[in-house]
């Protein structure tokens, strides 16, 4: 029999620590088939598993991913959401053909299959394809998720579900509201992260990480260096994962690559756009950032996770599918490297 630790820290913790493991390890028995939570990105670090329950042996302990891969998020199409909301079988065959071997879908970009999960894993299947994150934006202001949030993110939750190797991606939806400062932009901060707890922990009882993916917008509650030490100050507490977006890393003008160095240990997830200069979003390879360097070092610290490209460069907005074929043609040269 096998036991973990609870991934909400709840319970008796008879969990124990495993080094040098892939991103995710799948037990298969008679009557389950469980995922270790994908708490293993880097190997070589010492981690806490964290999950309680009892197992059959396994009869197939498998490592399900042996590279880094790569994937495309939605964005490109949603700079034109009125033509390709929904639009599906036509976003994951373009991702496809640009080479990527997964999606990372906005919820608002799925239209009527955020309700169709088993139809968007036929469509994936077909493609060869995976979903590597669904992207949950939420507002969270209050001390703790309002009813209508958590209805919303129990049904993400519910769909990634379906996805035995898909993450849920934390998102803060600031929008026009000013970040603040002081004591009352503490407070925001603090009720971000609690709200994204909850949800992180709700998710952890499915097997399902969560990680948040912080940006460098104005009222962004994180987006520079010092708000990125108050932010891992406050993650560290919990069981939240890390999403590093290295375009947006720079944008808030700190250095991508020791930002990675520095909080390697709770990445759980990646996401690349290329940068010209403040706010000034690139297609792959035609902006200011050494991507080269970037997939060295993630290649040099075997991370075993999915690197998503989330181009939002205005060309986009023009042709969204030749920005896509385009960041597919850069990214080539990193596939298969190892």
């Amino acid at each position: 029999m096998l036991s973990y630790a609870n991934p909400t820290n709840k319970g008796k913790k008879i969990g124990y620590e495993l080094t040098a493991l892939p991103s995710i390890v799948i037990i298969q028995s008679k009557k389950e088939t469980w995922y270790l939570l994908q708490c293993f990105c880097f190997t070589g670090k010492r981690r806490n598993v964290e999950r309680e329950g009892e197992y059959e042996e396994p009869s197939v302990i498998r490592n399900s991913m042996s590279k880094i891969r790569y994937g495309c998020q939605t964005y490109p199409w949603k700079m034109n959401q009125k033509k390709f909301q929904g639009q599906m079988p036509h976003i994951i065959q373009v991702a496809s053909q640009a080479g990527f071997e997964g999606i990372e879908a906005e919820i608002g970009m799925l239209g009527s299959y955020f309700h169709q999960p088993d139809q968007v894993a036929e469509l994936l299947a077909q493609q060869h394809m995976e979903l590597a994150a669904l992207v949950l934006h939420q507002p969270w202001q209050g001390a703790k998720e309002t009813p209508e949030e958590k209805s919303f993110s129990d049904q993400a939750i519910a769909f990634v579900s379906r996805f035995p190797r898909a993450k849920l991606m934390l998102s803060h939806h600031a929008g026009d509201i000013q970040r603040g400062t002081g004591e009352a932009l503490y407070e925001r901060r603090q009720n971000l992260i609690r709200c994204m707890e909850s949800v992180t922990r709700r998710a952890g009882e499915q097997g399902i990480v969560c990680c948040f993916h912080p940006n460098s917008g104005k009222n962004s509650l994180f987006r520079t260096e010092e708000d990125y030490r108050i932010l891992f100050d406050f993650l560290y507490r919990t069981d939240i994962g890390y999403a590093p977006d290295i375009g947006h890393i720079a944008n808030g003008g700190m250095d991508p690559l020791a930002i990675l160095r520095q909080y390697q240990d709770k990445v759980r997830h990646v996401h690349f756009k290329d940068r010209l200069g403040p706010n000034e979003w690139a297609i792959m390879g035609e902006g200011t950032i050494d991507y080269p360097a970037i997939v060295r070092y993630l290649e040099e610290q075997e991370y075993r996770g999915w690197v998503m490209v989330e181009d939002e460069s205005l060309r986009a907005l023009q042709d969204s599918d030749e920005v896509v074929r385009l960041d597919g043609l850069y990214m080539a040269q990193f596939q298969n490297r190892r």
